[in-house]
């Protein structure tokens, strides 16, 4: 039964790391369109990064110290990316209304998300999510000992 198990453990594993792969590539995919002030690839980008810090929170498959850091950048990520995905500068309403949000709102944001990109924080996450997909800190399975008496 215990290697029945560990095969099911194991054969999630590619998934798993195929789909936290396919996360992070979209991530970095956006990263050009974000940082060319564009609206939908800042919510794009802020939705793949909250994929990843879901994925590395499954305890089931990775080991929760190794992940507790990644997912804390993730969350920074985020944070420094919110402002942009829900703004829109003032020149891009349609239909005569006016943007929710002003040019120095959407500027402000804009810069914080710039930043956060352009930064050696953002850069040192690129490179250890990459490090983490390349060989993850996959959890093993506990072993139950069987004693014989």
């Amino acid at each position: 039964m215990l290697k029945a198990l560990d095969r099911i453990h194991h054969q999630a594993e590619p998934a798993a790391a195929s789909f936290l792969f396919d996360q992070v590539a979209a991530l970095l995919c956006y990263d050009p369109s974000v940082r060319s002030g564009e609206q939908d690839a800042s919510s794009a980008m802020s939705a793949a990064a909250g994929q990843v810090w879901s994925v590395l929170g499954d305890r089931k498959l990775f080991d929760r110290p190794a992940v507790d850091e990644l997912r804390a950048e993730l969350a920074w990520l985020t944070e420094a990316l919110g402002p942009l995905s829900h703004s829109a500068p003032a020149h891009s309403a349609s239909g005569g209304h006016s943007a929710p949000w002003n040019e120095p709102d959407y500027e402000s944001a804009y810069d914080t998300a710039l930043s956060a990109l352009e930064s050696e924080r953002y850069f040192r996450l690129v490179a250890d999510l990459q490090q983490f997909c390349s060989t993850p800190p996959v959890r093993q399975p506990r072993r139950r000992h069987l004693y014989m008496g």
